[in-house]
């Protein structure tokens, strides 16, 4: 005991039991050091396999109740519910009048038209007497039906209930919209996003009122 005593208060013992100390430190440091240099490499080597992909949102309208989120390739063709809701929102963008959004809600029809059937549409809307160009009318739709005939052309039919300024005074009026679609294929980034991710294009328009028959 009294040797143990003595060997722990010379100072060469302290000082070997200090630099062992130091050594272990030291390797324990190394080592922790080693395996977070192994962890920053492996997360730089596996990052590139992790692939970032952009995504399509689609929000209802007045007609579709619900918000759809699906990849940038995803085929729209093959989901009906969803086909149904973007041919839709053209056809209410295209024929409301409210006098509140139409110059948001034509932007959205100039993007999702083909350049004839746009340049048809702007001259209706810009002609001397159209329902358009009269600030006392508003016009609101409802659709009744919506049928796929193809993967190119469905048909709407629907009701337009237009209105003169404060009058109470209602004119309905039913109509057919048959309507030409396509979808353009285009590549989707995060640093460039077209105005018409969708790429859903309408390249024939064709509006037909319906009488109905009082014989009957």
């Amino acid at each position: 005991m009294y040797e143990d005593r003595e060997l722990k208060t010379d100072p060469n013992y302290i000082f070997r039991t200090e630099r062992n100390v130091k050594s272990y430190m030291f390797l324990w440091i190394l080592t922790l050091s080693l395996i977070i240099v192994l962890l920053v490499i492996g997360f730089f080597v596996l990052l590139p396999l992790k692939q970032k992909e952009p995504y399509l949102v689609f929000f209802s309208n007045a007609d579709t109740n619900f918000v759809r989120v699906e990849q940038a390739n995803y085929n729209i063709r093959a989901d009906e519910a969803l086909l149904k809701s973007i041919i839709a929102s053209y056809l209410i963008n295209r024929e409301t009048i409210n006098r509140i959004d139409d110059v948001e809600r034509y932007e959205k029809v100039r993007q999702q038209s083909s350049k004839q059937v746009w340049e048809v549409f702007e001259k209706i809307v810009k002609q001397d007497g159209s329902i358009y160009s009269s600030k006392d009318i508003y016009r609101d739709v409802k659709i009744v039906n919506l049928s796929i005939l193809s993967n190119n052309v469905a048909n709407i039919d629907f009701v337009a209930n237009t209105r003169a300024g404060a009058s109470r005074m209602n004119n309905m009026k039913r109509y057919r919209a048959t309507i030409g679609y396509d979808f353009v294929n285009q590549e989707l980034s995060f640093d460039s996003v077209p105005e018409n991710p969708s790429g859903f294009v309408v390249n024939g328009y064709a509006l037909t009122e319906i009488y109905e028959d009082n014989n009957k």
